[in-house]
C-alpha cells in the first residue's frame, strides 16, 4: 500500500503518495492511516488553515489497506444501490427570487409560522411557484415537493402539505368571520397587495412612469346550483366559455420591470367599464398610500377603457394615461394617412412607423398618434386570409346542401349559421351575400369583394390609433409607451394558455378561496418577471419561454451507496445534470449555485 502511484492516488481524488504523512494546505485532501489494534484503517482528510493553523475539517473513511488496493486495482467506483431525479432550476431559482426580493419576509410579517409547522405565507409562496413548475390540484403539491429541492432546502415534511392542510393555512390567511368580497383597509389581502407594493418601491422595482391597466375573465367549473359563490357569475367570455360561470380580474403591472403592483377580482357579470371606475378608484389609492406622485404616472389602457365617461375621470383623477382609441372614433383623414407620409421610427421600434396630431376627441383636444407596425400587419394579413379561406369553403358546401332535395332549413337557422362564420374580425365586409328563397328552396349566393380587401390591405391593417393626454409626448414616445400594453397581454396569454403559469379552470366553491387562488397567481408572476429581469444579463432577448424551459431541464439526482466499511448508514450524494452553456449562464446569474452539496434530501 506502501507503494500506491501518485497517478493512482489521482484516481481517488488524493493528492499525496505519501499516505502516512498529509500535506496541510488550503481544502487540500489527502490519504491517512489510524491504527486501531493491530489494524491499520485509511481517511481521505481535508485539512485547511483555521486561524493560521492546520485542522482536518472532513474526513471520510476509506476502510483497510486491502479494500483501498481493491480499489484501485478496480479503477471503478462504488455502484449506486437507486438514483432519483428532482426539480431543481425552476422551483430553486423561484425561491432564491423569493428570498432576494424580500417578499418570504414580508408575507412572514404578515403572516406569522406558528409554534409548529409551516406559516401560512409558506404554504402561499409554495402554492405560487407550485403553480408556474407544474400547474394542478392541491392533492398533488404534497408529491411534488417531495421531488424538488425545495424539500431539501425548507427540510418541512410533505405531508404537511396535504390539500386540507392548504385549506386550513389559507383560512388564516382570510378568516370565515369576515366578508369575502370586502375591500378596504379591513380585508387582510388588500393590506397585504400594499405590503407589497411598498417593497417593490423600496427596492426600486416600480417605475413610477408606465402602469399597464387590463381586465380579462376566467371560466370555472364552479356548479350552477351553488349559491356558497357570488363571484363566479355567466357573462360574455374571452375563451368562449359562455355556457360556464366566470370571474372578471383586473390588473395593474408596472411597465417596465413587469411585476404585479394591484388586482380585483369581481364578478363574472360585471362589465368591463362599469370595473374601470371601481379599479382607477383602487390605483388612486394605491399611489397615494405609496406617495407616488399622480402626475409622474401614466396609465396604459386598452381601447375599450377610453369611452368618454373614462376619460372625465382620468383628467379629474389627474393621472396622465394612453390608450388606443376605438377606429371608428378616429377622424377618417388621418387613420387612413397613406403609410409612406408616416415617419419611420428609430431601432427601438423595428418595422414600425407612426405620426402624432393634436384632434378633438370626445369634445377635447389630446396628442392622437397613428401607429403602423409591418409585423402586425403582417400577422392580421395571415389571419385574416386563414379565416377567408376556411369561411369560403363553408358556404361553397353550406350553398350545395340548401340545394339538395331533402334541404328543409328556415331562414333564422340559416342567417345564424351565416352570421356565425363572418362573426371574424373584418370577414361581414369581405363576403357580401345575398338569400333568397325560389322554387321552393333557399338559394345562397355570395362573393368576395376586391374593393374592401384592397382598402382594408392599404388603409387598415397593421393601424393602431392611439390617444393621449401627454401633449408633449412624440410620435416615438407614445408608441413605446404603449407597447406596454403588450406585457399585460403576454401575462393574461400565460395564465390562460398555461405556458407559464395556469390560472384554473377553477372548481373552488367559496369567493375566499378565488380570491386567495387570484393572489398567489399574481405573487407567481412577480416571481417569474424577477427572474426573466435577471436573466436578460445572461441572454439579453429571452422570452419568459425560453426561460422557464431552460430551468426546467436543471435537474438534481439523488444517488444512494452502500455504507463505507461493513457499519454505518447508507451514503447520499448529489450531482447535476449536465448543462448546455445557455444553462450553465442562466445558473450562474441567478444564483443556483447557492445550492451546494450541504443541501441533501
Amino acid at each position: 500500500m506502501e507503494n500506491i502511484s501518485i497517478a493512482e492516488c489521482l484516481y481517488l481524488g488524493l493528492t499525496s503518495d505519501k499516505i502516512h504523512v498529509p500535506f496541510y494546505y488550503p481544502t487540500m485532501a489527502s490519504l491517512i492511516a489510524k491504527k486501531k489494534g493491530n489494524q491499520l484503517y485509511y481517511y481521505v482528510v481535508e485539512s485547511a488553515r483555521v486561524e493560521g493553523q492546520p485542522r482536518i475539517v472532513h474526513q471520510a473513511y476509506l476502510g483497510t489497506a486491502d479494500k483501498v488496493a481493491a480499489l484501485v486495482k478496480d479503477r471503478t467506483s462504488p455502484v449506486p444501490l437507486s438514483a432519483s431525479a428532482r426539480d431543481f432550476g425552476l422551483p430553486g431559482a423561484l425561491w432564491l427570487a423569493a428570498e432576494q426580493t424580500g417578499l418570504v419576509g414580508v408575507l412572514e410579517a404578515l403572516w406569522p409560522a406558528p409554534r409548529s409547522g409551516p406559516s401560512p405565507a409558506r404554504y402561499l409562496l409554495l402554492a405560487a411557484i407550485h403553480r408556474i413548475c407544474q400547474p394542478g390540484p392541491k392533492t398533488e403539491v404534497a408529491d411534488w415537493y417531495r421531488r424538488t429541492i425545495l424539500h431539501s432546502v425548507w427540510g418541512i415534511p410533505p405531508e404537511r402539505f396535504t390539500s386540507q392542510a392548504f385549506w386550513d393555512a389559507f383560512e388564516k390567511i382570510l378568516p370565515e368571520h369576515l366578508d369575502p368580497l370586502a375591500s378596504g383597509d379591513d380585508d387582510p389581502l388588500d393590506r397585504a397587495q400594499l405590503q407589497v407594493l411598498d417593497l417593490w418601491k423600496r427596492k426600486q422595482r416600480v417605475s413610477r412612469r408606465l402602469l399597464a391597466y387590463d381586465t380579462t375573465n376566467f371560466y370555472t367549473d364552479i356548479a350552477s346550483h351553488n349559491t356558497r359563490n357570488e363571484l363566479a357569475q355567466r357573462g360574455h367570455n374571452e375563451q368562449g366559455r359562455h355556457n360556464l360561470r366566470q370571474v372578471g380580474l383586473s390588473y395593474v403591472l408596472d411597465g417596465e420591470n413587469g411585476l404585479s403592483l394591484c388586482h380585483h377580482v369581481y364578478r363574472g357579470n360585471v362589465a368591463d367599464a362599469e370595473e374601470f371606475s371601481i379599479s382607477l378608484a383602487r390605483m388612486l389609492g394605491m399611489l397615494d398610500r405609496c406617495q407616488i406622485a399622480r402626475g409622474e404616472v401614466t396609465l396604459v389602457l386598452d381601447k375599450g377603457s377610453a369611452a368618454l365617461a373614462n376619460t372625465v375621470e382620468l383628467e379629474e383623477a389627474g393621472v396622465g394615461w394612453i390608450a388606443a382609441l376605438p377606429w371608428n372614433q378616429a377622424p377618417v383623414a388621418f387613420r387612413e394617412r397613406a403609410v409612406d407620409q408616416l415617419p419611420l421610427l428609430s431601432s427601438a421600434q423595428p418595422g414600425v412607423r407612426a405620426a402624432a396630431e393634436k384632434l378633438l376627441v370626445h369634445g377635447q383636444e389630446y396628442l392622437c398618434v397613428l401607429k403602423y407596425s409591418a409585423s402586425f400587419a403582417g400577422d392580421e394579413l395571415h389571419s385574416l386570409t386563414t379565416n377567408l379561406g376556411k369561411v369560403l369553403a363553408a358556404l361553397r358546401r353550406f350553398s350545395t346542401e340548401l340545394n339538395k332535395p331533402q334541404a328543409r332549413s328556415k331562414e333564422d337557422q340559416i342567417r345564424r349559421k351565416i352570421q356565425r362564420w363572418l362573426a371574424g374580425q373584418f370577414l361581414e365586409e369581405l363576403i357580401p351575400y345575398q338569400l333568397e328563397f325560389r322554387e321552393g328552396r333557399w338559394r345562397l349566393q355570395f362573393e368576395f369583394d376586391t374593393a374592401t380587401w384592397q382598402r382594408l390591405v392599404h388603409h387598415r391593417l397593421g393601424r393602431t390609433v392611439l390617444v393621449t393626454n401627454r401633449m408633449d409626448w412624440s410620435a416615438e414616445q407614445a408608441a413605446i409607451g404603449y407597447s406596454r400594453q403588450q406585457e399585460i397581454e403576454k401575462v393574461f396569454r400565460g395564465l390562460k394558455d398555461g405556458d407559464w403559469l395556469g390560472w384554473g379552470p377553477m372548481d373552488h366553491w367559496t369567493d375566499r378561496k378565488i380570491r386567495i387562488h387570484a393572489f398567489y397567481c399574481l405573487l407567481a408572476i412577480s416571481l417569474v418577471e424577477h427572474l426573466h429581469k435577471q436573466a436578460q444579463s445572461a441572454w439579453n432577448g429571452i422570452s419568459t419561454e425560453q426561460l422557464l424551459e431552460e430551468l426546467r431541464q436543471i435537474q438534481q439526482f439523488v444517488l444512494l451507496y452502500p455504507p463505507q466499511g461493513e457499519k454505518g448508514p447508507n451514503r447520499v450524494a448529489t450531482v447535476g445534470s449536465k448543462q448546455t452553456p445557455t444553462q450553465q449562464a442562466l445558473a450562474k446569474t441567478l444564483g443556483l449555485d447557492q445550492f451546494d452539496s450541504t443541501h441533501r434530501g
